[in-house]
């Protein structure tokens, strides 16, 4: 790694949104880190294998480098079901992959944030504070996440570490497109559901990101930044849960 240039880490980076977000650092001049259960495409992304719901695995990987300006952690996963039907499985892995992992991710990287007053920015969903049917798991792990953004904003603050959330709404990512291939009542409800009438592009939600890590968002911290195009203003929701009935 360069001495003067800045280093990103990535949690995810295998994945759409964490892969958009490590693509544009790289292209902004920043050494990243990919972090993520394999290695992904990317030849201009160093890669470190580990799980992020392995806090020794973090550790050490976090050991591994001598230094972080900024740690996005992006890795996280959804696995819906009616709450009645969800299985322990289900509720914990969403759970353990979503917050857990995020809270093993910041505390394994602070020594190095702390170093050079770095930023952390969790990536959390509009799903942390709009309840969506079937995602008991998924929603009260991202509602953790902008939680524990508040706590970690507030403790590490001394230490000139800014910790901020980023809330995307629906993103068109590949997985989800596919998805919709099969359900076309749901993705009208959400483009009904949503004031702007479409899911975001994983282009915006990174730039966003990158954006709020610059100078000129230097007093941004304990923030949970909604980007999902007026989705949580919306009153017709409903349209969007009688899509997943």
């Amino acid at each position: 790694m360069s001495e003067d240039r800045k280093t990103a880490v990535i949690t995810g980076a295998a994945g759409a949104i964490g892969g958009a977000i490590a693509q544009l650092l790289v292209e902004g001049g920043w050494e990243v880190v990919g972090l993520d259960l394999r290695k992904g495409d990317s030849s201009s992304i160093a890669w470190v294998v580990a799980d992020v719901t392995d806090s020794e695995q973090m550790e050490t990987a976090a050991k591994s480098l001598d230094r972080c300006d900024l740690l996005v952690n992006a890795a996280g996963f959804g696995d819906r079901a009616p709450a009645a039907e969800m299985t322990p499985a289900q509720w914990e892995s969403v759970i353990s992959g979503c917050l857990s992992g995020t809270f093993y991710s910041c505390r394994a990287f602070f020594p190095q944030l702390a170093a050079g007053g770095g930023v952390i920015v969790n990536i959390a969903s509009a799903a942390a504070t709009n309840a969506l049917a079937t995602h008991a798991n998924y929603c009260s792990a991202k509602a953790g996440v902008v939680a524990l953004t508040e706590v970690l904003a507030l403790e590490w603050a001394k230490e000139g570490i800014r910790v901020l959330a980023v809330s995307p709404g629906f993103v068109a990512t590949h997985k989800q497109k596919l998805g919709f291939e099969t359900a076309p009542k749901l993705l009208g409800g959400i483009e009904a559901g949503t004031p702007m009438g479409r899911l975001a592009e994983v282009a915006e939600i990174a730039e966003a990101v990158v954006g709020l890590v610059g100078s000129q968002f230097s007093y941004l911290a304990g923030t949970n930044v909604v980007i999902d195009g007026g989705f949580s203003t919306d009153g017709g929701r409903s349209q969007l849960f009688a899509a997943y009935e």
